[in-house]
This record gives structure tokens, C-alpha cells and sequence, in this order.
């Protein structure tokens, strides 16, 4: 990247991670039409980009994260709790579980497979894209009959978190509505997503560190990126979250992957 590319790619990250639109999809979008990425490098950089807003999220969410933390030696005696923190700390280790146990052979194949890029790589965002405005259209928030997650509820969320590796569907997104399929509140829900993706990509991040690539990962312009959607994410995190709340963004990603679908024709 050149600092050009750091800083509009950070810009998208930091605004786009709250929003249930697919950041990785839309970044991608514009590795590859404007800066002649591959998909499988655009997915790359668009991993590395989230160590931004993670650090943001981990902020933010501070006071959380150290509940949780403190939860850790009552779930280990009791891993069958489900109410306060330690039961918040048992969803947060079976759906951790679950999306790495399903992730990892998803990552590792598109990282060998999606070298291609244009047409093809537009068409595929497209289409996923479409499928996460589609979802997101069809969950109508229903009566909530459960106040806290349990096994079932982790391990759904955690595989609906795997899947979105793939660019293009929305990991808040996929997470947020299997949740309220659960019966959740749509708060909490959403909140619940947001604690399930620190763990999830700080496995993420480490992951890229072991394939070797330390050389880009931090490279002058690679830290630009991540500081500047760190920042920008920090500052947006809050009251994005209250849009992406109010908002139903199926529309959006709809429109957008309609426009990707008719680039490849054009």
C-alpha cells in the first residue's frame, strides 16, 4: 500500500466494522477494482485492517472485557453457568471455540483459491453481498423468550461468525440475526456480537502473523492504516452502534451488490 491506499482503506474499516454492511466486502470492492488486488490479497489486507478497530472495540468495551475476565475461574469450576458475567464468559469460549474450529479451513482455503481477481472477484462479493441484504431483510425481531445465551445459542452464533470470512456477508450481520432468531433482545444481541469479535479476530490476527507475511503486516504504510482505523473507529464505534440499531441496512448491501453484479457486465 502507498499512504493514499492506507489511509482510504482505514477510513472504510473504521466505518464500516459497526455497521452490519460487510467491511471486508466493501474494502475489498475497492482493492480490487481501483488498486489491482487479488481477492485473496484483498482478503489479507482487509484482516490485517481489523486489528484497528479491534483495539477500538477492546476499548470500548473495556469494562466488559474485565467482567468477563474476572468471570473466567467461576466458569472453570462451573462451565454449565449461564447468568452474569460467568455465563457471558461460557458464550464467549463455545462460540470462540466454534468459529475456529470452522474458520481456519475456510481462511486457509481461500488464502490458495481466491487468486483472481475482476469480474470474478466483484461477481462473488456481488453475490454475497445481496445474501447478507436479503438476511437481514427477512429477520423481523420477534418476542424475546430468552433473557441469557446458552450452548446452542454459542454454537450457532460462532459457525454464523466463521462464514463471514467470506467477504461480502456481514459478520455483525450474520451473528446479530441468528441471535434474534434465537428469541434475543436486539440489543443485546447486537452487543453480544461485538464481544464475540474480539476474541475471534485477535485468532484472526495471529493466524496472519504465522503465514509469514510480517513484512507487510508492518510495513511503514500498514501501520498508518491501522492507527488511522483504530482512531477513526474509536471516535465512530458508539454512535454507529446506535444506527446500526435503528437501521436496517438489508437495503444497502442489496443495492450494492446489484451494482457490483452489473460492473462485471459493464
Amino acid at each position: 500500500m502507498d499512504f493514499l491506499e492506507a489511509v482510504i482503506l482505514a477510513i472504510i474499516q473504521g466505518l464500516t466494522e459497526w455497521l452490519p454492511v460487510s467491511s471486508e466486502g466493501i474494502s475489498s470492492l475497492v482493492m480490487i477494482n481501483f488498486f489491482g488486488k487479488s481477492l485473496a490479497e484483498a482478503i489479507f489486507v482487509s484482516v490485517w485492517l481489523h486489528a484497528g478497530t479491534l483495539l477500538a472495540a477492546t476499548l470500548y468495551f473495556w469494562s466488559d472485557i474485565k467482567n468477563i475476565l474476572r468471570g473466567l475461574p467461576s466458569y472453570i469450576r462451573n462451565p454449565n453457568q449461564k447468568e452474569g458475567y460467568p455465563g457471558l464468559t461460557r458464550f464467549l469460549v463455545i462460540s470462540t471455540l466454534t468459529t475456529a474450529i470452522v474458520a481456519v479451513p475456510l481462511v486457509l482455503f481461500m488464502l490458495e483459491s481466491f487468486e483472481f481477481s475482476g469480474g470474478a472477484a466483484m461477481g462473488l462479493i456481488g453475490i454475497l453481498l445481496i445474501a447478507t441484504g436479503v438476511m437481514q431483510k427477512s429477520i423481523k425481531h420477534s418476542q424475546i423468550i430468552s433473557e441469557r445465551p446458552g450452548f446452542s445459542d454459542a454454537v450457532i452464533a460462532g459457525i454464523a461468525q466463521a462464514f463471514s470470512v467470506f467477504p461480502g456477508l456481514s459478520r455483525s450481520g450474520l451473528t446479530t440475526s441468528v441471535l434474534l432468531l434465537r428469541k434475543h433482545d436486539p440489543e443485546y444481541a447486537l452487543k453480544l456480537s461485538f464481544l464475540m469479535s474480539i476474541p475471534a479476530v485477535f485468532m484472526a490476527e495471529i493466524a496472519l502473523i504465522a503465514t509469514g507475511n510480517n513484512i507487510f503486516m508492518f510495513d511503514f504504510f500498514s501501520i498508518v492504516a491501522v492507527s488511522v482505523s483504530f482512531l477513526l473507529g474509536l471516535l465512530t464505534l458508539g454512535s454507529l452502534l446506535k444506527i446500526a440499531q435503528k437501521v436496517n441496512f438489508g437495503y444497502f448491501c442489496i443495492f450494492l451488490g446489484v451494482l457490483s453484479l452489473l460492473a462485471v457486465f459493464m
